[in-house]
């Protein structure tokens, strides 16, 4: 359902935020401060690698925040055996929601069959966790494929469909009011939308929500929040853009 302008404020601009750290690198202790900025700022979720998922289940216990992570980020060609594989070992360990990149070279090579198939199969493994898949808009040139390419992944009964896995791997593109308005045209309702890619500023996040994404996938949730005139003057700098 789109937004108006008036339902984006500062009250409830958290409530779509899945806070993302994801970085390769990231500490034991940069993921906990992570997770505390969850808690203070009360974000929709805590976007997170899957090694620290059980971290995050125990941090964000009680708290209604959910936990998500992702499989196969950003190259998405790993084998959907492998795929369902990674897919149950995040089911074990208690993820609350998964983003997974969709084989791109599959649907550019025309095998949509295939392409689809895959999603099929992945709805099916998943089961009742909600499963968001990270199309990359931006590695398709006519806009007949893109909208070729959400019809099939709505039919596959993905959840949702992301615009892109933001920022990697090249071809990959930010979040755009155009993309996220072209998935909210194509799709019929039985998916819904997560922008994802680039979102920095309250004024971004809010036109983004309005277009039609439902969520807000960002490492920059503390500034959006700022930017609403919700801060609540945190310590210290927290994210960096990944």
């Amino acid at each position: 359902m789109q937004k108006t302008e008036q339902d984006i404020d500062k009250t409830n601009i958290a409530a779509y935020i899945q806070f993302t750290n994801i970085a390769p690198g990231a500490t034991r202790n940069e993921i906990e401060d992570h997770l505390e900025l969850c808690r203070r700022y009360h974000f929709q979720a805590a976007m997170i690698a899957p090694c620290w998922i059980p971290l995050a289940k125990e941090m964000l216990s009680g708290t209604g925040i959910k936990v998500a992570s992702f499989l196969d980020f950003g190259m998405g060609n790993a084998h959907i055996s492998g795929k369902l594989v990674m897919l149950e070992s995040l089911m074990t360990l208690g993820v609350d929601e998964v983003d997974y990149a969709p084989n791109m070279g599959f649907f550019l090579s025309g095998m949509y069959d295939e392409f689809r198939n895959e999603a099929e199969l992945m709805v099916k493994e998943a089961g009742d966790l909600p499963l968001k898949v990270m199309l990359q808009l931006g590695m398709i040139k006519s806009k007949s494929e893109k909208v070729r390419a959400i019809r099939m992944l709505e039919d596959a009964g993905v959840d949702w469909i992301k615009n892109s896995s933001g920022g990697w791997p090249p071809g990959a593109t930010d979040a755009s009011v155009e993309d996220i308005t072209l998935i909210r045209e194509t799709i019929t309702g039985r998916s819904r939308i997560k922008a994802s890619g680039g979102i920095s500023t309250f004024d971004q996040a809010r036109a983004l929500l309005n277009a039609g994404a439902s969520l807000l996938g960002t490492s920059r949730g503390v500034e959006i929040v700022k930017g609403a005139g919700a801060a609540q003057n945190p310590s210290k700098e927290w994210s960096k853009p990944y």
